[in-house]
């Protein structure tokens, strides 16, 4: 096998009439023996494409292709698109670590597809990092010398995308295209309701959507191929729910009821803490661990956010309705909440305002009265609710 950048690729005719190249480097063809066009249409316009395309009047398009090869499926989709008189824009953004050399284009055969000019285009500048084509006023292509895992680490970087062509070499060729975490990252890159699709329809890989969060469908395969898959990222409240994420969170009084109840004086700790870029308000606390009850979580929660030891009262509330995850919303959260008080005075740092961090820190905290304490204050429905059962009981 060739070593470093250097490839083999020899032009190789399929069974309905359209070429591909065979690549020494993966030992395989870029395209289905059986007919490349034919795979393509079927397997990425057909399946893909078309899918996206229905109903979306003039919203734009962004399509990420995973191996750009001969650029077969990037010509048939730019015809397609002109061919149908689209209202809405096209943005296509392809990933090619081995981009083709001119010779190796040359007996492919792809002028008569959306244009010579367009498919010169298309493998213009092989050596460039980036290289960029105008589809007409409405369209754009963007070929990427990179890799998708290199890609997929920045994935703010270049936005969300309607539809992925998944086009890696097989699994035997490929394998590390095909793990459980090329398939989060893909699902982290399409909006929701957006599609992925695939000629490969191995077992592994169907599961390996499924644990991602994608809704799997397997449709019949091209010539050659039984079937193929097709993946979509649901919309977030119709994500089928995969674990549970117990959190433990407590209410600390800045001094110990009398008579059961909260004086007038008794003050709550709140936290302001950036999460995931978001400025939340909450109660300290934090997710359970294995190995632990939920008391202990709430004890180990002030020693690693307070920096001191509380001393647990009784518990306040647990969630009683289905709550969804925030931040997944495969996970469903279940919370408690306990009454806390502090055993020694408060060595933490005390804000006077919201998001008061202190240098580096993204979290800080503040008294505030239990009397002015207002629902709103807390960015959670599952705080409310836990304030409510406080109030409820303790007033």
């Amino acid at each position: 096998m060739p070593e470093n950048g250097a490839d083999q690729r020899l032009p190789q005719p399929t069974s309905d009439g359209s070429m591909t190249l065979h690549s020494a480097r993966f030992g395989q063809c870029y395209h289905s023996r059986h007919g490349a066009r034919t795979e393509s249409d079927h397997v990425f316009l057909d399946a893909g494409y078309q899918r996206a395309t229905e109903g979306r009047a003039k919203r734009p398009l962004r399509l990420l292709e995973l191996g750009l090869g001969t650029g077969l499926n990037a010509l048939l989709t730019l015809d397609r698109w002109r061919r149908s008189n689209a209202g809405f824009s096209l943005d296509y953004v392809a990933l090619e670590p081995f981009p083709l050399a001119v010779n190796e284009r040359a007996e492919l055969a792809l002028d008569g597809i959306a244009g010579a000019l367009e498919a010169d285009h298309l493998h213009a500048h092989p050596d460039a990092e980036s290289h960029r084509v105008e589809w007409a006023e409405q369209g754009q292509f963007t070929r990427l010398k990179t890799t998708w895992q290199h890609f997929a680490r920045n994935p703010d970087h270049w936005g969300s995308f309607d539809l992925i062509y998944y086009d890696a070499f097989a699994p035997d060729s490929q394998p590390e295209l095909w793990e459980p975490e090329r398939f989060q990252e893909a699902f982290k890159l399409l909006r929701e309701e957006g599609t992925l699709v695939t000629y490969c329809a191995k077992g592994a890989v169907r599961r390996a959507m499924k644990s991602a969060g994608f809704r799997v469908e397997r449709l019949p395969g091209p010539p050659g191929k039984r079937e193929m898959l097709r993946a979509t990222r649901p919309a977030w409240n119709d994500l089928d729910i995969q674990r549970f994420n117990v959190r433990v969170y407590f209410f600390l009084l800045d001094r110990p009821m009398v008579g059961g109840t909260l004086s007038a004086k008794t003050r709550i700790l709140l936290s302001d803490e950036c999460l995931a870029g978001r400025d939340c308000t909450k109660l300290p606390g934090g997710g359970l661990e294995f190995g632990e009850g939920p008391m202990d979580c709430a004890r180990r929660e002030a020693r690693e956010e307070l920096g001191q030891d509380i001393d647990l009262g009784p518990l306040v509330h647990v969630t009683g309705d289905f709550v969804r995850s925030a931040w997944r919303g495969e996970e469903q959260v279940l919370c408690h909440y306990y009454l806390a008080t502090l055993p020694d005075p408060v060595d933490f740092r005390v804000a006077d305002e919201p998001f008061d961090c202190d240098g580096q820190q993204r979290e800080s905290f503040r008294w505030v009265p239990a009397q002015a304490l207002n629902p709103e204050d807390f960015t959670f429905a599952v705080d409310r609710d836990a304030l409510g059962s406080l109030r409820q009981r303790f007033t």
